[in-house]
């Protein structure tokens, strides 16, 4: 076995654990994104519900009997601090998917290039053994022409 050929064999278990590393991070992305989506989704609940509020609060205003403007607003407030949160959550999480991408991102880079490197090896090595053969079929020529 040529020197090449070991050199791109031993780098099997290499490119085996960059890619267990590159499948990890994608996980690790594919959770924050589900994450995010799921707390945007709760944001946008939130928010319909405080503007169902603001309405009846405005509809509780334009009456003469005010009794549940105070626990209207309380509620609003209530509902508008929620929302306040799990944006907040939103912003933070998008920031850890923008983190998260650059992590897989380097860990994709690192797996192809060990992988070009294997494909180097074994297209020098593929190289060797044609060089190898046709020295071999020169020597044949030659001794059955010295023959």
């Amino acid at each position: 076995m040529l020197q090449l050929e070991k050199k791109a064999n031993r780098l099997d278990p290499v490119i085996e654990d960059r890619q267990a590393k590159f499948d990890r991070e994608s996980e690790s992305l594919n959770v924050v994104r589900q994450k995010r989506i799921e707390t945007a989704a709760a944001m946008r609940a939130k928010q319909t519900e405080y503007m169902a509020g603001v309405t009846r609060l405005n509809e509780e205003r334009g009456t003469s009997n005010r009794l549940m403007l105070e626990a209207l607003e309380g509620g609003l407030d209530s509902v508008k601090s929620q929302w306040m949160r799990l944006y907040q959550a939103v912003v933070e999480l998008e920031r850890a998917e923008k983190e998260q991408i650059d992590v897989m991102s380097q860990a994709h880079r690192d797996l192809e290039a060990i992988k070009t490197l294997q494909n180097k090896y074994n297209v020098e090595a593929g190289k060797e053994i044609k060089r190898r053969e046709q020295k071999e079929m020169d020597d044949h020529s030659i001794r059955k022409f010295a023959r």
